[in-house]
């Protein structure tokens, strides 16, 4: 890969895998062709699909690897996508230097065969075509096979061990994740909340370790998971801290921005009255708080 000088306001290349675990794809394209030797031509793509509103952040995306496409949609959304061989050999290269942690891992691997596959150029014959096809109907929402999750680089007792980085969950975050504020029971309160398939239940494991162990996974309907990682104890000592070595990006960062005032204002005690040995919170301090939620 060539090597790029980036300066602070660059998106860390941890944040990029994040990012791409949470709204990422890697797919073998597969289109009819009655002019192509088996009558269908097969390509790879890479992309990462957000809501229009995220545009800036994709340019960003494009900008950290220098090549690619930027594509906004009619339903709304942006994609950035690579399709040209030679730079998805930088990708690869990206992806095997700072690796995913979820079941994306599984596309990515799936992705790399296909690229052996062309880069030895077998796909012009019957058997290469074939393994190309089949592993596309393998991929994304159609795998059913598992066997090679979690990866190594994710479990503590195995020497290629990488502990995950605050830059990667913040990646993920800017993809998944939802920052919220408590508006009715327990108001004021503020954390992270993220939903994942079960198949990331390991994954969702080491964000809540990374900031608090003792929180729980919960069910969340059939096939689903969700990690809720808050109150006022927890945003003031860790995740407060957490955003200030690790910086979010995306419009997740206006959230952000509201939350830490909102954290400033109720730390200074300015929305609590006293009524005799309780503290009570002010009828005006609540107007103040939802004001700038909403703002």
């Amino acid at each position: 890969m060539t090597k790029k000088l980036h300066n602070k306001y660059d998106l860390n290349p941890y944040f990029v895998t994040g990012l791409t675990e949470a709204e990422g794809s890697f797919s073998i394209t597969k289109h009819k062709d009655t002019r192509a030797k088996f009558g269908m031509t097969i390509g790879l793509r890479f992309k990462i699909t957000m809501l229009a509103n995220e545009t800036e952040l994709l340019e960003k995306v494009n900008s950290f690897f220098g090549f690619g496409t930027l594509s906004i949609n009619k339903d709304g959304t942006v994609d950035y996508i690579v399709r040209d061989l030679t730079n998805l050999y930088e990708i690869r290269e990206h992806f095997q230097k700072y690796p995913l942690r979820g079941s994306k891992y599984l596309d990515f691997l799936s992705f790399t065969r296909a690229m052996n596959i062309i880069e030895q150029k077998m796909h012009r014959n019957g058997e290469g075509f074939n393994l190309l096809k089949n592993l596309s109907e393998g991929m994304n929402s159609f795998r059913k096979d598992f066997s090679e999750f979690p990866p190594s680089h994710v479990l503590k007792e195995n020497p290629d061990y990488i502990p995950i980085n605050g830059h990667y969950i913040n990646g993920f975050i800017a993809g998944d994740g939802s920052l919220y504020l408590r508006t009715k029971s327990n108001f004021g309160s503020m954390g992270i909340q993220i939903s994942q398939h079960v198949n990331n239940t390991h994954f969702m494991r080491e964000i809540l370790d990374y900031f608090d162990p003792s929180l729980n996974i919960y069910k969340h309907g059939k096939d689903s998971i969700q990690i809720t990682i808050g109150g006022k104890n927890l945003w003031k000592n860790t995740i407060s801290k957490h955003f200030l070595e690790y910086p979010l990006q995306g419009s997740k960062n206006v959230r952000l921005v509201k939350l830490q005032e909102i954290a400033i204002y109720l730390e200074s005690g300015e929305h609590l009255d006293k009524v005799g040995r309780a503290k009570v919170l002010k009828p005006e301090a609540k107007e103040h708080i939802l004001n700038i939620w909403h703002s």
